[in-house]
């Protein structure tokens, strides 16, 4: 495709949404999970990049675009037999292995990471032979989501490590829902520079697209992708947010407050709701511990509770909630 041709078209978008509903002439169509090429054209055109570097190459979608943006490209992937002469067969979670020269001279870093434990797309011996039977242990598709994501932040830190300052690493992730549970990457992404802007990828033409959540009315199908954009600052800074997910007993809670902590108790006693109940709840957590007053607390607490129309009074000491 020209590229006068390929910039007209991108003139053309003003906003943070993102929707190609053509894929363009670049890449497989038939090599599941590739983006549209107009998503990478669209960075290197905004941000004006004269090097681009991928991990995750793929099909060969970013290079066939930066061949006919006349761009200079170094891509990486597992695939044992890259689809392209540029693309290098690389495992980028094996830090014993150096990253091309490219990457350290790219105005632009692209990563669209395989999906962890999205279970019906693979990628090893699907779309690409194991030729020595290790890789597929290696492919982030065959995670689980915790071991894939902590594997696609390794890369995003790899890629980043070599970039130089002031380039932009790109990272278009997805929202999984999986066997019944829906999660973020982006919620999981690290982010090792500063967060320059996130766009919205509208998706088309997904397989996904046909599916439907028997029983399920509260699910919607997932219709997008995000894009993170990370800035490199500095050349030697590493300042970066990693997600920890933390877990807590909200009666070991010191931002909880008594009221919040004495409906959840009611709500999950089974049987009559009296103080004793309450306090047999409450005893021994952080709360009870470190006041000593803590069963006078719960009493006022049960009574504004009634007071508010949230319990209803059955007797002294005995409550119930009240039916909205």
């Amino acid at each position: 495709m020209r590229k006068e041709d390929i910039i007209k078209e991108l003139e053309k978008r003003k906003d943070t949404v993102l929707s190609f509903p053509n894929r363009g002439p670049w890449g497989d169509f038939k090599y599941r999970g590739n983006c549209s090429g107009w998503i990478p054209a669209y960075f290197i055109y905004k941000y004006q990049a004269g090097n681009v570097a991928e991990v995750f190459a793929g099909s060969g979608t970013t290079y066939d675009v930066c061949k006919d943006m006349g761009v200079a490209y170094t891509g990486i992937d597992l695939n044992p037999i890259p689809p392209r002469d540029g693309i290098i067969s690389m495992d980028i979670l094996d830090d014993s292995i150096e990253l091309p020269d490219g990457f350290y001279n790219a105005d632009m870093v692209f990563l669209h990471p395989p999906y962890p434990s999205i279970h019906d797309v693979r990628y090893a011996n699907t779309m690409w032979k194991d030729t020595d039977g290790t890789r597929i242990f290696r492919d982030i598709q065959e995670m689980s989501w915790e071991e894939g994501m902590k594997c696609v932040n390794h890369a995003v830190f790899r890629a980043f490590n070599a970039m130089p300052a002031g380039a932009y690493e790109i990272c278009l992730v997805g929202e999984i829902r999986s066997r019944g549970q829906y999660r973020s990457m982006m919620q999981n992404l690290v982010i090792p520079g500063i967060l320059h802007q996130t766009f919205i990828k509208l998706q088309h033409n997904i397989v996904s697209g046909n599916r439907t959540y028997s029983g399920r009315s509260d699910y919607a199908l997932t219709g997008h992708e995000i894009i993170a954009v990370i800035k490199k600052p500095s050349g030697y800074e590493l300042a970066y947010v990693m997600p920890k997910k933390y877990s807590i007993d909200l009666r070991d809670c010191t931002m909880a407050t008594w009221k919040d902590i004495v409906m959840s108790v009611v709500r999950n006693i089974q049987g009559e709701v009296t103080n004793e109940a309450v306090y047999a709840a409450i005893e021994g957590y952080k709360r009870a511990v470190n006041n000593v007053d803590w069963k006078a607390k719960v009493r006022q607490t049960l009574q504004f509770l009634e007071k508010s129309g949230l319990l209803h009074r059955m007797g002294t000491g005995k409550y119930t909630l009240t039916v909205a």
